[in-house]
């Protein structure tokens, strides 16, 4: 179904330690946590391993360290079928994020941007290079990097999807005209100012993002809402699919990987909305970043 795109992600890639306890500690408060571990991570590598899972072919462009964690963070992207001549292993510290998970399932997340912050705008531009379908980017880099990727992109008339994640101010109008802009509630505040709890909110705020960016669709990500798209026209929801929520760390990752590829595929947004909607409903029930990606067979059965 998607074995024929070919895509190019430009982010981060980042070692997860993941701190599980029933609540979160108070400031000066001690708790015990229940377990901890370490997992492949970064909305770079968790797009691109979103991604391959699906059957594009893909092609990862970053920067880690040569160290440790640079060196198995490689070697796992290579094992989902990830193209890795675009990732520089000259980073002074592979990034890292400490991922706080509660007994909910919810996060609270702390990045160490280390080698991603290092990240080559001219080189990584020439990585992707013309001869791809998609080209997916987030905020988990510098803002040069994603600017003049972005504009790369649009001219070279490539599908361009943007994740806004992490949360920050960002110059939209320094890109114009990518395909799909796709924050999530925080990084919509971040953004526009608004939050988006309401239906007024969610459209005040659409309009702005696509003011400011010229993109041709904003698709908002409101969690267990779904998702709301406006297309300059109209603003559509769709609502999200039961699940078992265990751990929502990547779910707008696989959400977006999976609306970019539907989206590339077919043209068809609303479809590719409701795609993303029921790739995130299967990530949000298992543990961990890239292992809980699904493949395009699990979607298709919900």
């Amino acid at each position: 179904m998607y074995k024929s795109i070919r895509a190019a992600v430009v982010g981060s890639i980042n070692m997860d330690l993941i701190l599980n306890m029933e609540k979160v500690p108070d400031v000066g408060e001690n708790v015990l946590g229940t377990d901890y571990g370490y997992a492949n991570g970064g909305k770079g590598a968790n797009q691109a391993t979103a991604l391959a899972r699906l059957g594009a072919r893909v092609k990862m462009i970053g920067k880690v360290a040569d160290d440790t964690n640079g060196n198995k963070l490689l070697e796992n992207l290579k094992a989902n079928s990830i193209d890795v001549s675009g990732v520089a292993k000259n980073g002074s510290q592979t990034g890292l994020a400490a991922i706080i998970l509660d007994g909910e399932g919810k996060n609270r997340i702390v990045v160490y941007e280390g080698a991603n912050a290092e990240i080559d705008a001219e080189t990584a531009v020439s990585d992707i290079g013309t001869d791809v379908d998609l080209v997916l980017l987030q905020f988990e880099t510098n803002e040069s990097v994603v600017i003049d990727c972005v504009n790369h992109a649009v001219k070279s008339n490539i599908t361009t999807v943007i994740d806004c994640g992490p949360a920050k101010s960002f110059c939209l109008e320094k890109m114009q005209g990518a395909t799909i802009l796709s924050p999530n509630e925080s990084e919509t505040k971040a953004l526009t100012g608004i939050f988006p709890d309401s239906d007024e909110n969610v459209l005040k705020a659409a309009r702005i993002l696509e003011e400011r960016s010229k993109a041709k669709y904003i698709v908002l990500k409101l969690g267990e809402r779904g998702c709301a798209l406006w297309d300059k026209t109209e603003l559509t929801y769709f609502p999200a699919y039961k699940s078992n929520v265990v751990d929502t760390t990547a779910a707008g990752d696989c959400f977006t990987a999976a609306l970019a590829l539907e989206y590339v595929k077919s043209g068809d947004i609303k479809k590719a909305c409701d795609i993303g909607n029921k790739a995130g409903s299967i990530a949000v029930s298992r543990m961990g970043a890239q292992g809980s990606m699904p493949t395009l067979e699990e979607i298709l059965n919900i």
